[in-house]
């Protein structure tokens, strides 16, 4: 009660219009400020891989170390929740980088022009007209994404604390091979330092 006492006091003693015509200035000043922040302050978004930011003349757009990175975490926490591992570093190598096919807005026209002449000759003229256009998802130059072709694994190398035991070192070698269905040859693994 003491605050609303403090507060009607401060009330009458400051005038009642003046307080009201500075609550509104107040109140049109923030409104201005919110309308006009994402001007000042864009907010970057983190899209899903279907819409990506390219130039629209590529056909084909490559993802650098996005499956690399993703891979290796979850590879590196499955084999390092295994009994007998211990800490484990994952390696992982590709034979190239993610290929990307985007939305094409393909425009196909075909004209057959038949000509007969005096002497009953009949030359016909086929014309094949084929329009491809990348499809745009909005202004700001976004190319939307058909499919993703994941990168072939070249090989992987798992260094772990328990890769001295026979039998851990062959559960990483069977684990690498099932997840990734790569043959034995293209997994390494060594023992930790």
């Amino acid at each position: 009660m003491k605050i609303l006492d403090k507060f009607k006091e401060y009330i009458s003693s400051k005038g009642y219009k003046k307080i009201v015509y500075n609550l509104l200035v107040i109140v049109i000043i923030c409104t201005i400020a919110l309308i006009t922040w994402d001007s000042f302050f864009p907010v970057k978004i983190k899209t899903s891989n279907s819409i990506i930011k390219n130039n629209p003349t590529n056909e084909e757009t490559v993802f650098e170390n996005e499956y690399e990175d993703s891979d290796e975490i979850k590879l590196k926490k499955i084999l390092s929740n295994m009994k007998g591992v211990g800490d484990v570093d994952v390696m992982i190598t590709y034979e190239t980088s993610t290929e990307v096919v985007p939305a094409l807005n393909v425009t196909k026209s075909s004209q057959i022009t038949e000509e007969k002449d005096a002497q009953g000759g009949v030359r016909t003229t086929t014309q094949d007209d084929l329009n491809q256009n990348v499809i745009m998802a909005n202004q700001n130059e976004q190319l939307v994404v058909i499919k993703e072709i994941k990168p072939q694994i070249r090989g992987v190398v798992i260094v772990a604390t328990g890769a001295s035991d026979i039998k851990i070192k062959t559960e990483l070698i069977e684990a690498a091979q099932t997840l990734f269905q790569i043959p034995a040859h293209k997994v390494m693994v060594y023992e930790k330092k």
